[in-house]
């Protein structure tokens, strides 16, 4: 009777058809199942030839102890071949490997040597060097990535079975490339089959976080590798390669690993040009030892670290209904037009939303209209119309600005004076609760009632100025600190038709209650994420706040952020003298993508100081940007780069990486700077071809789903009007001897490819000059 083992079930492993993911029904894509091996991927196969290798040649004896450089998978196989024949197992791996593989091979009895985590697999190879140049005789190296004992187990075994489960009908074969073993077997035995089928590798990025994979410049390359027995080798990006792999479980039924998500990517990228024939993608290893990696956190898909101010900190942001963000933004007092600080807070949330739809969120996107408060009464009042014509005035301005700024429009900006029945609803219930009080006609709500009111702010209730930072009218409130829900109106606002009937008399809301109601009837309480600018945090935002958790018990909303002022001079931007409209910036020769240029490129919760000079060096930048984008809208010749792809996936990775950290968009632009001045330096060494110049503009149009401050406008004739006007513009600035603004002037023109020559003329010396706008 034939006894067996465990090693004997190692190899032979399914192939099973991919259905539903497959795009193109003439092509069949089939998975080679290497988690199906005992010690669960592909490398069980390899780590049994090194151990049979170094047994057969006798460098291999019981007295050694076998030692290997491994990230994981080649570890476990050699763990259970060892354990099986009984030789002790060391294994050098960084420590950035998942803690299942670890767990894995300890379970084994491998002894671990973790080596620093930003050395990657270099750092495990040095340590197993060093280790065995200080004590040959105690060990045994298997080298992975020099024995030929790698390759030759899936020449004599995967390469064999595919052609023998496909029964010779096999176009192209796809795997994954890590110590590049599987490969160069398959090339080797499928080309003596027949020499037209294609072997693709499958590699990550530079920078990528794929566990198993390996790009082939980040580290030396193994020395069984060799490039000419690859057809072609394909790049894959992390996004997509964690996906696939999600989906394969999904839709597939396959529970895999990082580098099969990868490897379908390739196959299916291959399916897709081809008319008809056989796929063979090689699944390298299961997900069981990645559970403890973000990969299969399908419901809670990460997004990006924000600051919130609710807590304090910064926090990972998933929203509360997977895929779907819901948004609340302040939206302006329409009695008169936007000044810099609160096109800033626009320009913030607009970033976010734009962000976030860029990571795959759905976002649901509120921005109230306060249309019914003290100052548009006053204004109206003034100028001795009706409300709802002057308050229209000014919507039309708001709506216009943020057009003019390139911010896209919200799913929905409800008007204050539409929806005052949510707030006598939300009133209502907190009379009912005991929070709220009426009182000479106005009703307040009772701070005293909630708890940790004011823990967000931060501010302190025994400092609070009367007066100052609350509404005061201590002849009516119980407590001077609580604030007003609906304020008994004047007969003057009753004879203009501003105050509502009530039952406790005629009234307005607050804009505490106008913000809550609105917010929560819209989005729901506990809504994701409330924006705004800072200087409404207390005492606005807190009250909103107080006014949910009296009606929820919860937050009004998961995350807080607060952008901050834009100051002119050294001040805020108030009445006095410090506000700077669009219409201002418009008259000193700039437009609104100079502008968002300028207010997007510092973080958004610093302040920013305002001065022309700055909008200058905002139109230079954009002039560079600018000048990239037309010189490759123009490219017809060029050699191809071969790593231009990388050039992408730096430019991409690198918005990610600065924007999920709290939205650094001047991370974010020294990424694109970096990428323009490598772009621009080989377009003047010749590289880069038509195809390629039509993929680097490809990633700039996803970056500027983010920004908004690209133009990719650069038809033949389509600036004639703008040219023309910009000439007429710098001609007259000339003539004021309006030296800073024609020099502005003439680097959009230089940006928009027009050359600009002036006649002699002599600049007068420039002293310090001093700006005053109001």
């Amino acid at each position: 009777m034939k006894t067996h083992t465990i090693l004997d079930a190692i190899g032979h492993t399914p192939l099973v058809e991919i259905a539903r993911l497959n795009p193109n029904p003439n092509v069949r894509i089939l998975a080679k199942l290497e988690y199906v091996n005992p010690g669960g991927s592909i490398k069980d196969r390899a780590a049994l030839s090194m151990i049979e290798y170094g047994e057969k040649n006798g460098e291999l004896t019981p007295d050694k102890t076998v030692i290997e450089a491994t990230s994981g998978n080649t570890g476990i196989g050699l763990a259970l071949v060892c354990s099986v024949k009984g030789y002790r197992l060391k294994l050098a791996m960084s420590e950035a490997v998942s803690e299942e593989r670890q767990k894995i091979l300890r379970a084994r009895g491998a002894e671990i040597v973790l080596t620093p985590g930003h050395l990657g697999t270099d750092g495990a190879i040095t340590e197993v060097t060093r280790l065995v140049s200080e004590a040959p005789e105690l060990y045994y190296r298997s080298n992975q990535y020099g024995s030929p004992a790698n390759w030759m187990a899936h020449y004599h075994g995967t390469a064999v079975e595919i052609w023998d489960q496909c029964e010779g009908q096999v176009d192209c074969v796809v795997a994954s490339m890590g110590t590049t073993g599987t490969l160069m077997g398959l090339s080797r035995r499928m080309k003596e089959y027949r020499e037209g089928i294609r072997i693709v590798g499958v590699e990550p990025y530079l920078g990528h976080g794929i566990q198993g994979l390996k790009n082939m410049k980040e580290a030396l390359a193994p020395g069984i590798y060799e490039r000419n027995r690859l057809d072609a080798k394909v790049n894959v990006e992390d996004d997509e390669a964690f996906e696939m792999t999600r989906r394969l479980a999904a839709e597939e039924g396959l529970f895999v690993g990082m580098s099969s998500g990868a490897a379908l990517v390739a196959a299916i990228r291959q399916a897709e040009v081809m008319t008809s024939g056989t796929v063979v993608v090689i699944l390298p290893d299961g997900g069981e030892r990645y559970l403890s990696t973000h990969l299969f956190s399908v419901k809670d898909k990460p997004g990006p670290m924000l600051c919130n101010t609710r807590t304090g900190r910064k926090e990972m942001f998933a929203p509360k209904e997977p895929g779907v963000v819901t948004l609340y933004s302040c939206g302006p007092t329409v009695h008169q037009r936007m000044d810099l600080s609160l096109m800033r807070r626009f320009l913030f949330s607009d970033l976010l939303s734009r962000y976030l739809t860029f990571r795959g969120f759905a976002v649901r996107h509120i921005i109230n209209i306060t249309d019914l408060d003290d100052k548009t009464i006053a204004g109206a009042a003034e100028k001795g119309v009706p409300l709802a014509e002057f308050t229209g005035h000014w919507i039309d301005f708001f709506h216009k600005d943020l057009a003019a700024l390139f911010i896209k429009p919200a799913e929905a900006c409800p008007k204050v004076s539409e929806h005052v029945d949510k707030m006598v609803s939300v009133t209502e219930e907190l009379l009912k609760k005991g929070v709220a009080y009426e009182k000479l006609r106005s009703v307040y709500f009772d701070i005293s009632q909630v708890e940790n009111y004011g823990a967000m702010s931060g501010v302190d209730l025994d400092k609070i100025r009367l007066g100052a930072t609350v509404d005061l009218d201590e002849y009516e409130k119980e407590n001077p600190r609580d604030f007003t829900l609906f304020k008994r109106t004047s007969g003057r606002e009753r004879e203009m038709g501003v105050s509502i009937a009530t039952r406790w008399g005629r009234v307005r809301p607050s804009l505490h209650v106008q913000c809550a109601a609105i917010s929560m009837a819209f989005l729901g309480g506990g809504f994701d994420i409330h924006t705004s600018s800072r200087e409404l945090l207390f005492p606005h935002h807190e009250n909103e706040e107080a006014i949910a958790r009296a009606l929820t018990g919860g937050p009004l909303a998961r995350f807080w952020l607060h952008c901050d002022r834009v100051l002119a001079h050294g001040r805020k931007m108030d009445g006095n003298g410090s506000r700077v409209t669009l219409e201002e910036i418009e008259a000193l020769g700039f437009d609104g993508r100079v502008l968002r240029y300028w207010l997007l490129s510092g973080h958004y919760g610093k302040p920013l100081s305002f001065s022309p000079e700055r909008l200058e060096e905002s139109a230079k930048a954009l002039a560079k940007i600018d000048a990239c984008t037309r010189a490759l809208m123009k490219r017809e010749t060029g050699r191809p780069y071969a790593d231009l792809d990388q050039v992408v996936y730096d430019i991409r990775r690198g918005l990610i990486d600065a924007m999920d950290d709290d939205l650094n968009v001047s991370r974010t632009l020294a990424v694109i700077f970096r990428a323009i001045r490598r772009i621009n330096a080989l377009m003047g060494e010749g590289w880069i071809d038509a195809d390629g110049s039509r993929e680097v503009l490809k990633i700039f149009r996803d970056v500027d789903q983010v920004l908004g401050v690209f133009d990719f406008s650069a038809g033949e004739g389509c600036h004639r009007d703008e040219v023309e006007g910009l000439l007429a513009e710098r001609a007259e600035a000339r003539e004021k001897g309006e030296w800073d603004r024609s020099d502005a002037l003439r680097d959009r023109l230089v940006a928009l490819g027009v050359t600009v020559r002036d006649a002699r003329a002599v600049k007068p010396r420039r002293q310090a000059e001093t700006h005053s706008l109001s």
